[in-house]
């Protein structure tokens, strides 16, 4: 289940990136902007003070955490060496709100192209606009993760070519890019971004 980001943010239907990718750095621009052409309800922007950002994305080892206000702090805790990231949302325990996110690339990964950085940094972004698990409760459903079964939000994919493909693809499906998208992952988005209900 999705989680929504809080209220002001999803007035303003925006949210700010803060690029500390280092050698993904290019890649995660170009990503966010190709994210905004995707005709999602949410719209992200480049900021360079990361005190003003609600995102920040960040090359990782794999095993680290990301200070926030208070002794909040965002976590990673995954293989860097393969080709995918960990998003960690910090919610608002009041209102069970996204407040901030912090995505964590992997830094040890080799043998990658940009098309496959641009297709993780935007499943990445996904997630930190609020398809994170998150069941409502202050727990997180750690093996959906809000994942579809088909396009850009599918939880596993395979090298094909200079690009990425679900594991187990849809007849006469191609790799990505171009990003494919699910019905459900722009569904649940709608959800949190725009009241609009998903049907069963």
């Amino acid at each position: 289940m999705p989680t929504p980001w809080f209220r002001r943010f999803r007035k303003a239907k925006q949210l700010a990136v803060h690029n500390l990718g280092e050698t993904w750095g290019p890649a995660v621009d170009s990503a966010l902007t190709k994210f905004n052409i995707l005709g999602f309800p949410v719209k992200l922007v480049s900021e360079k003070n990361k005190d003003a950002s609600q995102i920040v994305v960040k090359w990782s080892n794999g095993s680290e955490t990301y200070p926030y206000i208070d002794g909040a702090k965002a976590t990673a805790n995954f293989d860097a060496t393969k080709m995918h990231g960990q998003t960690s949302t910090l919610t608002d325990p009041k209102r069970w709100e996204i407040v901030f996110a912090v995505i964590f690339l992997p830094g040890k990964v080799t043998n990658i192209t940009t098309e496959q950085k641009e297709i993780i940094i935007i499943h990445e972004f996904i997630h930190a606009c609020g398809l994170d698990g998150g069941l409502g409760n202050g727990a997180w459903d750690k093996q959906g993760q809000d994942h579809d079964s088909v396009g850009i939000m599918v939880a596993n994919m395979k090298v094909d070519g200079k690009g990425l493909i679900e594991y187990m693809p849809e007849k006469n499906a191609k790799a990505m890019p171009p990003i494919r998208v699910g019905a459900r992952t722009i569904c649940k988005l709608k959800q949190i971004w725009t009241d609009e209900g998903c049907p069963d």
